[in-house]
């Protein structure tokens, strides 16, 4: 691996444990002491909203990282297909020029066979012409003898058959039959020995065949290495995208998990400085109307699609009140107060993202002091429109109810707390108008 990444990947563990260190100093300081002040409580939200934006392009950069590698996996998967069927092709004309050689063999093989069996039936007709030359040579004698032709005696003072041969006008006059029948023989074995020679030259041209396709064959044996070293390098290459790939993962599950405690930490600051907002706040009521008593948050849309209670192994603190088109709907303030809390940092898209913990898993909230001990919250909207500090009368205008944070849809979580403690909505005085 090039120096280059592996600089890369060190720089991105050190920025992840930078984080984890990070994360460590603010959960030392979850307890708030009792002297803590809002100031610091919110200098320290702060701090922890700038990590969160930090670790929110850390996870974004993080999973453009993978896209792309995975794209280059994909690529080298291809070019590993690809080289793959080249060689299948290399492989099968090896076979083809092994098919070829393995022929041309068992040809030479059959015509060294043919050569044999033809140089025996030579040697054949050689010992049946010696055999007629010996019995010729005893008819001649014969003829000497008995005073016969005295061109029997020429063909007697021959050194050997051939020289005999050079004679044998002399001697056709003498064994005219003998003669054609010693030339029959010869003319078999010159048909004989031609047939050899034509053989040989066969067996001559079927080796160089031979050498030929075998050339052919060392060359794609040799094209053929030099793929299979490149399909190596390609798989070796699908390895290291593989434990990159594994690497970014493991990056971004470190990332995703140091989002989650620094959105457990900033839950606690909020909860934390509404507590000491609550505590200073004016203590007498200041409500339109009668304390537990609160106007319908959604006007016009009173199904309630989960209560107050337990949910899904754990308590749900709230009810959530939904209906069809409700996306939009305006949520207003069921009774006056002062606005204590706003959250507006939740962007994400239900379609694409599904749930998500921003904002505590309310997305974007408000909170009202009612007084009296007495707040409201306004869980989910698509945007609050109200402001930290604002003074708002039954009715007014929140937002509008939306599916951010931990949501499965569009619809509005509502809660009561009395002196911090969440109560049943349902248990207080609700006015649907």
């Amino acid at each position: 691996m090039k120096a280059k990444e592996l600089f890369r990947r060190a720089a991105a563990i050190l920025t992840a444990l930078a984080i984890s260190l990070s994360l460590t100093v603010y959960s030392g300081t979850a307890v708030v002491n009792a002297d803590s002040t809002q100031a610091q409580l919110e200098s320290e939200l702060k701090d922890i909203k700038n990590k969160q934006k930090e670790i929110d392009k850390a996870i974004k950069d993080t999973k453009g990282d993978i896209s792309r590698e995975k794209e280059n996996q994909e690529k080298i998967d291809e070019q590993i297909k690809t080289t793959e069927e080249y060689i299948r092709t290399l492989t099968d004309l090896i076979k083809e020029y092994n098919s070829q050689i393995e022929g041309l063999e068992l040809d030479v093989s059959q015509r060294q066979a043919e050569i044999s069996d033809t140089e025996a039936l030579i040697e054949q007709e050689r010992q049946e012409i010696d055999s007629s030359i010996e019995v010729y040579e005893k008819q001649l004698r014969a003829m000497y003898i008995s005073g016969g032709d005295s061109y029997a005696a020429i063909l007697l003072g021959a050194t050997d058959f051939f020289d005999m041969l050079m004679k044998m006008e002399l001697v056709k006059r003498v064994a005219g039959s003998n003669n054609e029948f010693i030339a029959n023989l010869l003319s078999v074995k010159d048909s004989y020995e031609q047939n050899k020679a034509d053989l040989e030259d066969k067996v001559t041209g079927l080796e160089n065949a031979i050498a030929e396709v075998d050339g052919k064959k060392a060359e794609v044996e040799a094209l053929k290495a030099d793929w299979d070293n490149q399909l190596s390098d390609l798989e070796d290459l699908y390895s290291e995208s593989k434990a990159e790939i594994k690497a970014l993962e493991d990056r971004k599950k470190v990332y995703e998990e140091n989002k989650e405690e620094l959105e457990k930490e900033a839950e606690k600051r909020e909860k934390e400085i509404e507590e000491i907002i609550r505590k200073n706040s004016r203590k007498e009521y200041m409500g339109d109307l009668p304390q537990g008593t609160f106007l319908w948050p959604v006007p016009g849309y009173y199904m309630i699609t989960s209560g107050y209670g337990s949910r899904w192994g754990t308590k749900h603190y709230g009810i959530d009140i939904s209906g069809s088109n409700i996306k939009g709907a305006e949520i207003t303030a069921a009774n006056s107060g002062i606005v204590i809390k706003v959250n507006n940092s939740c962007t994400h898209n239900y379609g694409k993202n599904k749930s998500c913990g921003c904002g505590g898993g309310f997305g974007n909230y408000c909170i009202i002091d009612h007084g009296g001990g007495y707040t409201t919250l306004y869980g989910h909207a698509t945007k609050i429109t109200v402001k930290e500090g604002q003074h708002v009368t039954t009715g007014d205008v929140l937002g509008t109810v939306g599916t951010t944070g931990y949501s499965t849809g569009y619809h509005l979580h509502f809660e009561v707390r009395v002196d911090g403690e969440r109560k049943d909505p349902e248990k207080f005085n609700l006015i649907k108008k």
